[in-house]
């Protein structure tokens, strides 16, 4: 695969995986859409809630992951608490993905490489297109999805702009990244799977915040309830 194997697998079945992302541990899920009543962000926001209820060990109806403006990113709540574990959304036609991490801030993004031509060669650097060679004409979905992904683990509540997402490495199966966004840069790792026929990328970088935790090995905590 144009130099750069992609030998991680990402069942369709809603069974979560626990993924090495550069320093990071990260829990991924992806399904496919199989209910046409069903909404694609609805499917994706659940998947999220349950890899929080896994994580911090409570119920799944104590959690919600909603949208915040103006932005949208996603923010997991436990008894309408927001709770240190980023969650990151995805979902092209037929297909959704969620992931969660308690060590990084992360962002998930997922793409049909058949649809990820040379019409996106103006988002692209010349460097950025000279990473690997593109014998499979799978380079530039690997760079979409890396730049998009990037774009939701830097959490800098701005516009996506792809030519501000520097994808600086493509090497095994992970990539190297920054944004340059409006008042700071931020740099992280990421790392690629198939799930069907799709590409997803994850991103991740430092937390932000050190988030909600407990005692010295950094345990999250849910939120007790109000009385």
């Amino acid at each position: 695969m144009i130099g750069h194997p992609v030998s991680t697998f990402l069942p369709l079945n809603r069974s979560p995986c626990r993924l090495r992302v550069g320093a990071w541990s990260v829990d991924a899920v992806c399904a496919a859409l199989s209910d046409r009543h069903e909404s694609h962000s609805g499917l994706a926001a659940r998947l999220a809630e349950e890899l929080v209820a896994t994580g911090l060990d409570v119920p799944r109806d104590v959690v919600r992951v909603a949208g915040v403006p103006p932005s949208g990113r996603p923010v997991a709540m436990v008894h309408g608490e927001a709770v240190g574990i980023s969650v990151s959304l995805s979902h092209v036609r037929g297909v959704v993905g969620a992931a969660a991490s308690a060590q990084a801030s992360i962002g998930i993004d997922i793409v049909d490489p058949a649809e990820t031509g040379r019409q996106l060669d103006a988002f692209f650097t010349p460097d950025e297109l000279a990473l690997a060679p593109d014998e499979d004409g799978l380079l530039r979905g690997l760079l979409w999805s890396a730049k998009e992904a990037a774009y939701k683990a830097a959490r800098l509540d701005v516009g996506f702009s792809p030519r501000a997402v520097a994808i600086e490495s493509l090497a095994g199966n992970g990539f190297g990244w920054t944004v340059n966004g409006p008042h700071r840069l931020v740099s992280g790792a990421g790392g690629f799977a198939w799930a069907g026929r799709h590409i997803v990328a994850i991103a991740a970088a430092p937390l932000p915040t050190a988030g909600v935790r407990s005692g010295t090995r950094g345990t999250l905590v849910a939120p007790t309830p109000a009385a």
